[in-house]
């Protein structure tokens, strides 16, 4: 689940907390809070966690997920993966047939 990391450090500076004081309040690793502060990636119940130590909807620190924004995003595997794949060979299959000249 993808949360703001930025709202939820703010919320813990706001409080005086460590990252290892929030952590003892929600019962979580420090390594957990420190991934969520700086990437927002939480489980369900981390992010459970997070709202009711800071006594707030858990809304309040998610991410909203913008549907459209998730279909018209570039895919590398898709369209840009295929196309360098095809470069590459290319500029190989030209490098051999001069190595193969040079020989």
């Amino acid at each position: 689940m993808q949360l703001n990391a930025m709202k939820i450090r703010q919320l813990r500076m706001e409080k005086a907390w460590t990252q290892q004081q929030l952590a003892e309040i929600c019962g979580l690793s420090l390594r957990t809070i420190q991934r969520v502060e700086v990437h927002g990636i939480a489980s369900l119940e981390t992010s459970k966690a997070l709202a009711a130590a800071f006594n707030i909807e858990r809304t309040e620190i998610a991410e909203e997920y913008d549907a459209t924004a998730q279909t018209n995003a570039p895919r590398i595997g898709s369209t840009l993966l295929p196309v360098i794949t095809f470069i590459a060979g290319v500029v190989v299959g030209v490098l051999l047939l001069k190595l193969v000249n040079l020989l």
